[in-house]
C-alpha cells in the first residue's frame, strides 16, 4: 500500500548503515514527498471506483466515463468519472460531490486563494504552496482561480450569515481611501494630483466595522478582539456608502446601544456618515485635527518656529478640552491682512469651524468613545497596501477587487465560512441535505 514510503525507508536505512549518521533535512523532506505520493495514490483508489458516487447517483442516463487530472493537497492524480444526461443537462456529478473547482480539490483551492490573498504576489503564492505544502501550482493558475473565487466572495459577503451581530454597547464605522496603481486603460480621462498630470491609479476605499465592550484601567475603550471586519471597493463614494451600511447592518447596527463614525475629515466621509449613519456620533480623528493645528501655526508664524511651536502646544491643549472655537477666534485675529498666507489661514480656520462638533474630544473621552481612526489608517497599509501596492504592480480594477475581496475575508475572519457556504451550495445543487 505504501510503496513509495517503504522504498524511501529502505533507502535511508541503507544510507545510515553505510555512513553511520542521519541527514535530517533529507529525511524529513524525502519522507514527506514519499507519504504524499502514497497518499495521492490512496486517494485516487478511493475515488476512482465504480460505486464512488454511493447514494448520490443522479436520476438520468449514464453516457460514458471520462478521465480528468485532479490536483489535490497530496498531488495530482487521474480520476475516471461518469458523464450523465439529466433533465438539467449533461454533467459530471462526481465533480460536484467532491466539490471540485475546475481541476482543484476544495482543500487545494482554498489554500491557493488564501496564499494569493496573504502573500505579496501570485508568484509569492506559488512559492509558498511549494515550500510549505509541497504542491506545485503555477502563478498563472493561482491568479485565474483567485479571480473566480474573489468574485464569488464579493457577492457572498453582502449576504453572509454573521455570528458577530449580537447587541453590543458601541459599534464603530471607519473608512478611508488609498491609491492603488493601475494600468493606463483604467486611468484614461482621470486627472492626477498635479495640473496636467494623468492619474496613475484608482482609489480603493477601505471600510472597517468593529465593536467595543470594555475599558482598560485608564478608562479608555478597548476594541473587542476579532471584532473587526473589512470591506474594500473601487466604487464611487455613494455606492461605497451603501456597502458600508450593508456591512454595519450585517454586524448588528440595529442592535447596538450606540454607534460612531471615525474619519479623517474628508468631505465624502461625512457625506456618507450623514446619509448612511445619521444616528451615529461623528468623530474627527484627533491626529488629523492636530496636523491642521500644526499647519495653521506654521502659516501664521513661518519665520518663528518657537512661536509656532508654542501656539501649537497651547491650541492642542485647547483642542483636548473642547475649546476648538477659542482656537478659531485667536487664529482669526492673527491672520495676515492679505496674500497667500491669509488664504491658507482662512482655509484652516474654516476646517476647524466646519468640524467643530466633531472635535469635542474631552466630551468624547468622557463618554467612552475612541477619538482616533487608527484602525482604518493601519488597514489601508496592511489590508490594501501590502497586497496591492507592491513595487511594479499595475492592476485592472476587477483583478485588484477580487484579490482584495479575498484578503478582506481572510482578515475579517469570514474566509472559512465562505467555503462552508460554497460547499452547501454544491450539495444543494445535488439535492443533498447539507
Amino acid at each position: 500500500m505504501l510503496g513509495e514510503t517503504d522504498a524511501f525507508i529502505d533507502l535511508v536505512q541503507h544510507q545510515f548503515e553505510s555512513s553511520g549518521t542521519w541527514d535530517m533535512q533529507t529525511l524529513e523532506t524525502g519522507l514527506r514527498d514519499a507519504l504524499l505520493k502514497d497518499g495521492c495514490r490512496i486517494l485516487q483508489g478511493l475515488l476512482d471506483q465504480p460505486h464512488a458516487l454511493g447514494k448520490y447517483v443522479p436520476d438520468g442516463e449514464f453516457h460514458e466515463n471520462r478521465s480528468k487530472t485532479v490536483q489535490s493537497l497530496l498531488g495530482s492524480f487521474t480520476l475516471s468519472r461518469g458523464y450523465y444526461q439529466t433533465s438539467n443537462g449533461m454533467y459530471f456529478p462526481m465533480d460536484v460531490v467532491l466539490g471540485l473547482t475546475d481541476s482543484y480539490t476544495p482543500g487545494l483551492a482554498k489554500l491557493m486563494c488564501h496564499s494569493a490573498g496573504t502573500d505579496g504576489s501570485f508568484g509569492d503564492a506559488e512559492k509558498t504552496l511549494q515550500l510549505y505544502a509541497g504542491v506545485k501550482v503555477p502563478a498563472t493558475q493561482i491568479r485565474k482561480l483567485t479571480q473566480q473565487i474573489g468574485a464569488e466572495i464579493g457577492q457572498w459577503n453582502t449576504e453572509r450569515q454573521e455570528h458577530r451581530c449580537e447587541a453590543v454597547p458601541t459599534m464603530y464605522m471607519t473608512y478611508d481611501g488609498t491609491q492603488v496603481p493601475m494600468r493606463k486603460i483604467e486611468t484614461e480621462g482621470r486627472k492626477g494630483k498635479n495640473p496636467g498630470e494623468r492619474s496613475k491609479g484608482r482609489e480603493a476605499k477601505l471600510g472597517c466595522v468593529f465593536t467595543s465592550h470594555e475599558f482598560d484601567d485608564d478608562c479608555n475603550p478597548v476594541r473587542t478582539a476579532e471584532s473587526t471586519s473589512y470591506i474594500a471597493s473601487f466604487d464611487e463614494a455613494g455606492k461605497f456608502g451603501s456597502l458600508m451600511l450593508q456591512e454595519a447592518r450585517l454586524r448588528g447596527l440595529g442592535r447596538c446601544e450606540r454607534s460612531a463614525v471615525l474619519g479623517d475629515g474628508a468631505h465624502w466621509i461625512w457625506n456618507i456618515a450623514q446619509k448612511s449613519f445619521p444616528g451615529a456620533k461623528q468623530i474627527l480623528d484627533f491626529f488629523h485635527a492636530c496636523e491642521h493645528l500644526d499647519n495653521l501655526a506654521s502659516v501664521l508664524f513661518p519665520e518663528d518656529t518657537k512661536k509656532s511651536s508654542r501656539h501649537f502646544k497651547k491650541w492642542k491643549k485647547w483642542l483636548e478640552n473642547d475649546s476648538v472655537m477659542n482656537i478659531v477666534a485667536e487664529a482669526s485675529t492673527l491672520k495676515p491682512r492679505s496674500g497667500l498666507r491669509r488664504k491658507k489661514v482662512i482655509k484652516e480656520v474654516g476646517y476647524l469651524e466646519s468640524n467643530a462638533e466633531r472635535m469635542m474630544y474631552a466630551t468624547f473621552k468622557k463618554e467612552g468613545y475612541f477619538i482616533g481612526s487608527g484602525v482604518v489608517e493601519a488597514g489601508c497599509k496592511t489590508v490594501v497596501g501590502k497586497r496591492a501596492k507592491q513595487s511594479g504592480m499595475h492592476w485592472r480594477i476587477n483583478g485588484a477587487q477580487h484579490v482584495l475581496n479575498i484578503r478582506c475575508s481572510i482578515m475579517s475572519e469570514t474566509y472559512d465560512n465562505y467555503w462552508i457556504h460554497r460547499r452547501n451550495l454544491q450539495l444543494k445543487a445535488l439535492n443533498i441535505a447539507a
